[in-house]
């Protein structure tokens, strides 16, 4: 990726993330609160899925700003809405405020994995895996009484344009 088209890429990107998790969010609160903590096939549930992804998201954007994440501990759809949200917004602020000359040059750890990652790979990261977590709520969702959603990134471009 050059420094010209990673900036307003990864800003489409974490626009899209913001949606896409609100879509995400929206389609439990149709679903019973219980049934959302209940065990699903192969996940413990999807709260917990929920908590993993505001989690990881939170804990990329932290280590890009050099600081240490916090344990995000919740089994409140409402708590992980509302962190989520506040997250999601902080990530298109910091990648509107990239700087594109260093955005593929500057890195941070991330301990777990024992590496350091560029800027730009630290907001990739995080924003792809929020997508494979969608897709497994969206896919848990039909067997607790709810509906799948669409995400894509093409639905967010024609929703975006609509409103314009």
């Amino acid at each position: 990726m050059s420094n010209l088209g990673a900036i307003p890429s990864l800003t489409t990107l974490a626009s899209h993330n913001e949606w896409a998790n609100r879509r995400v969010f929206d389609a439990c609160s149709q679903v019973s609160p219980t049934k959302l903590k209940e065990a699903a096939a192969g996940y413990d549930s999807v709260v917990g899925v929920l908590e993993h992804l505001v989690q990881v998201e939170h804990a990329f954007l932290e280590l890009a700003h050099g600081r240490q994440p916090k344990k995000i501990r919740s089994d409140e759809l409402e708590s992980l809405r509302a962190e989520c949200a506040h997250i999601d917004r902080a990530y298109v602020d910091y990648v509107g405020a990239l700087d594109p000359a260093t955005a593929e040059t500057e890195s941070f750890l991330v301990p777990w994995f024992g590496f350091k990652i560029t800027l730009v790979e630290g907001v990739l990261q995080p924003m792809t895996h929020s997508h494979k977590h969608r897709a497994d709520v969206s896919m848990l969702l039909p067997s607790l009484g709810g509906a799948g959603i669409e995400m894509d990134l093409i639905q967010w471009i024609a929703e975006s344009r609509s409103t314009q």
